[in-house]
């Protein structure tokens, strides 16, 4: 629990700090995420191969990794029903569902859908960033009892930015299982939005 409240607290102070701090140069900063981001995915493949005991754990992983995301595929379609459901909006249903299998990737989806409908661009973007934020608050609290469920919830995030959290929660293991559903996650989404809208 003391690992949530300092990711929180960390997040805020990142937050405080952009309120503060006026970035001149923001490709600059957008080059030093990414490359410190980076490392750490390099890092955290490192951490992966050092725990892997055997290369059957490979399969094995790819197999579970599947059936994640065919969940997180089913409940993010289901999310956008209900959402179009609740908002008593059923005309828009498919922008709802498509917002809801942007499964994280906001900069994809957000783009993506700006170009059909201000919006549910500006939706997409929204939901998908909050999705990773709910992501980082969460996974430390579900991974006690639900460490391969709550892969489900990152959805794309799991490849990338979400996945030092699941490494530092669950092991290298479950961490190798993210990292695939979210390159999974990450090839389908460009594919499914366009069919799902059109």
């Amino acid at each position: 629990m003391k690992q949530v409240l300092y990711i929180i607290i960390i997040f805020i102070c990142g937050i405080l700090l952009g309120f503060a701090i006026d970035i001149e140069n923001i490709l600059a900063v957008d080059i030093l995420v990414k490359i410190l981001l980076y490392i750490l995915l390099i890092l955290i493949g490192i951490y992966i191969v050092n725990g892997i005991p055997h290369i059957g754990i490979i399969f094995k992983s790819l197999y579970i990794s599947l059936i994640l995301i065919t969940i997180t595929i089913l409940s993010s379609i289901l999310g956008g029903v209900a959402t179009s459901i609740i908002l008593n909006s059923l005309e828009y249903m498919r922008m709802y569902i498509a917002v809801s299998l942007g499964m994280g990737w906001y900069t994809f989806t957000g783009a993506y859908l700006l170009t059909i409908d201000r919006y549910f661009g500006l939706l997409g973007f929204a939901v998908n960033i909050l999705r990773e934020i709910i992501m980082f608050i969460v996974y430390p609290v579900l991974s006690k009892r639900m460490s391969l469920e709550a892969i489900c919830i990152g959805g794309a995030t799991t490849a990338d930015t979400t996945l030092p959290i699941i490494t530092r929660f669950s092991g290298g293991e479950v961490a190798l299982i993210a990292f695939i559903h979210g390159v999974i996650i990450t090839l389908l989404i460009p594919i499914i939005l366009p069919i799902i809208v059109h």
